[in-house]
């Protein structure tokens, strides 16, 4: 178990998709579902899937969300634009490749970008092991700036 902060963020960005599954409802709900499930992300609601209409086609796809315990996953579609981004934030730790190979065989991912942080780096896990790591921290930016 981690000693301090909240836990990992993966964002992705899949270009080159295949503009089918960017535009199949059921398959998204069916990925928000899964994907929890089989990154032992526990699972609060329902995935709630909905059609955005944007200012024309090239603007428009399907939104959806599964809320997870502590947090969420999210996915975005631009079929016009072959192109989805996926937020997979969770309170504990998780299997990042396996998401990542998750989403790109489902949505025939060609190309991709990734980001990942770790968030909450000062949420209190275990308020001693948090306290030890900010004071030397900032004695050490003290030292720097001394």
């Amino acid at each position: 178990m981690e000693l301090f902060g909240f836990g990992p963020h993966l964002m992705i960005d899949g270009y080159h998709a295949s503009t089918d599954a960017l535009r199949d409802e059921t398959l998204i709900r069916t990925v928000l579902s899964e994907l929890s499930a089989q990154l032992g992300l526990g699972q609060l609601s329902e995935p709630v899937v909905q059609q955005h209409e944007g200012s024309g086609p090239e603007d428009s796809g399907v939104s959806g969300v599964v809320v997870i315990a502590g947090s969420h996953i999210s996915l975005h579609t631009f079929p016009e634009h072959a192109f989805l981004r996926v937020d997979v934030f969770s309170g504990k730790e998780f299997d990042v490749q396996k998401a990542l190979n998750y989403l790109i065989e489902h949505f025939e991912v060609g190309r991709y970008t990734t980001h990942f942080i770790n968030r909450g780096k000062e949420f209190p896990r275990d308020a001693a092991a948090l306290q030890r790591m900010l004071s030397g921290e900032r004695e050490y930016v003290g030292a720097r700036i001394a």
